[in-house]
C-alpha cells in the first residue's frame, strides 16, 4: 500500500477518498492564495512568461475538472466541490487568469463580441458546462451561450477549421476541449454544433496526422495547412482527455497508437515518452526535463488519458509511479506532492478522479 505520512506518524493511503479529499484541501488552499485582482501576464506564447501565464489558468481548470468528478461521485465532498467549481469559473474570467490572451484576441470575457482564444474559451466552456450538468444551476447560462456561439461561429468561418491559441500559434490539441464542450452544449441546450465539430475533425484527419506515427501532430502553421511539429507525449495525452467526447472511434485508435509508440515500462516503472523513439526534438517548458526520454508532463497527463480511454491498468501503473516520484507530504490534513508544481498536481488529481469514477479508489493500491 502506497501511503503518505505526517509528522506525527499518521499514514494515509494515497489511493483513497480521504487522500483525494486531502489533495483537494491542499489545492484549494494553494489556489486561493492567488491575487485575482492582479493584472494580466503578458506572453507571446512562445518565448516568455509561458509558465506564468498558462500554468495558473490550466491549474484552475484541472482543479475544476477534478471537483466535477468529486461532486458527481463523492457525496461527502460534493458541496465543497461545487463551491470550488463556482469560484474557479468566476476566477477564470478575471484578467489575472485569462487576460494573457487579450493582446492577441481582445478581452476574453468582455461585453463586446467574443473572438475565440481556443485555449481559454474551450476550457472555460467545458468546465462551465460540466458544472451545469452536475448542478443544474443556470447562473452561467448567458456566458455559456455567448462563448459557445463564438466558438461555433469561428469554426465555421476560419480558413483552416482550426482555431488559434495565440495570434501566431495553432497548438492543435487546444481545440479538443472546445469540441468536447460543444458536445456538452448540444446536450444541455438542445443545439446542434456538429457542422463546426465535423469541419474541425475533417481538417485534422486530412492534414494534421503525423506522417511518421499516425498520431495527431502538435503545432501547425498559423497561415496554412502545414505541420510544424509532429506528435509528442504531452500534446497527445492532453488531447486524449477530450477526444473521446466528440469522436470515440478516432480516440480509441489514437490511444492504441499512443500506447504502442509512447508508453513504456522499465524496471517495473511505467512512464510516457515525450517524443517517439528516434525523434530529434528536445525538451522544452511544456515537456519538463526528460529522463531517458521519459516526459514528466506527458506521464502526468497520461493518467487521465488512459482512464478516460478505458485502460485502467496503465492508468493505475502511471499513478503509482507518479505517487512515489512526486514525494507526497501530509500536513494539517492537506496532501501536497512536493516534487511537482500545483498545476501538475491538479492535472494528476483529475486523472485519479477519473480512475475513481471508473474503478473505485481501492484498485490501485
Amino acid at each position: 500500500m502506497i501511503a503518505a505520512h505526517d509528522d506525527h506518524g499518521n499514514s494515509l493511503p494515497l489511493f483513497s477518498t480521504d487522500a483525494f479529499h486531502a489533495e483537494f484541501r491542499y489545492l484549494r488552499t494553494e489556489f486561493q492564495k492567488t491575487d485575482l485582482s492582479g493584472s494580466a501576464v503578458k506572453t507571446d506564447g512562445w518565448n516568455y512568461n509561458i509558465a506564468e501565464a498558462e500554468w495558473p489558468f490550466m491549474a484552475f481548470c484541472y482543479f475544476g475538472y477534478a471537483c466535477a468528478n468529486f461532486a458527481e461521485c463523492v457525496p461527502t465532498i460534493r458541496d465543497d466541490a461545487l463551491v470550488e467549481m463556482r469560484w474557479v469559473i468566476e476566477a477564470l474570467q478575471t484578467p489575472r487568469l485569462s487576460g494573457f490572451v487579450t493582446p492577441h484576441f481582445g478581452e476574453p470575457f468582455g461585453t463586446n463580441e467574443i473572438h475565440t482564444a481556443v485555449f481559454v474559451h474551450g476550457h472555460f466552456l467545458n468546465l462551465a458546462l460540466k458544472y451545469r450538468e452536475i448542478s443544474s444551476d443556470t447562473r452561467y447560462d448567458p456566458m455559456i451561450e455567448r462563448v459557445a456561439a463564438a466558438i461555433i461561429r469561428d469554426y465555421l468561418g476560419t480558413d483552416q477549421s482550426v482555431l488559434r491559441s495565440y495570434r501566431d500559434m495553432r497548438w492543435l490539441t487546444d481545440n479538443f476541449p472546445a469540441c468536447a464542450a460543444l458536445v456538452r452544449y448540444d446536450h444541455v441546450f438542445k443545439h446542434d454544433s456538429s457542422a463546426a465539430r465535423n469541419r474541425f475533425l475533417a481538417s485534422l484527419k486530412t492534414y494534421y496526422l503525423d506522417r511518421e506515427t499516425g498520431l495527431f501532430c502538435t503545432y501547425i502553421n498559423p497561415n496554412g495547412p502545414v505541420q510544424i511539429q509532429g506528435a509528442r507525449g504531452i500534446s497527445v495525452m492532453y488531447g486524449l482527455h477530450f477526444l473521446r467526447d466528440f469522436d470515440p472511434e478516432f480516440a480509441a485508435g489514437q490511444y492504441a497508437l499512443a500506447g504502442k509508440l509512447l508508453v513504456r515500462k522499465r524496471l517495473g516503472v511505467t512512464f510516457v515518452r515525450e517524443f517517439p523513439e528516434g525523434a530529434s526534438d528536445r525538451a522544452d517548458i511544456d515537456s519538463g526535463p526528460l529522463i531517458l526520454g521519459a516526459g514528466p508532463s506527458a506521464s502526468g497527463f497520461a493518467i487521465a488519458a488512459a482512464a478516460i480511454n478505458g485502460d485502467t491498468e496503465t492508468a493505475w501503473q502511471l499513478a503509482a509511479a507518479v505517487a512515489v516520484a512526486g514525494l507526497p507530504y501530509l500536513h494539517g490534513g492537506e496532501l501536497r506532492y512536493t516534487a511537482m508544481p500545483p498545476v501538475g498536481q491538479a492535472v494528476i488529481l483529475f486523472g485519479k478522479s477519473e480512475l475513481m469514477k471508473l474503478d473505485g479508489v481501492s484498485s490501485g493500491k
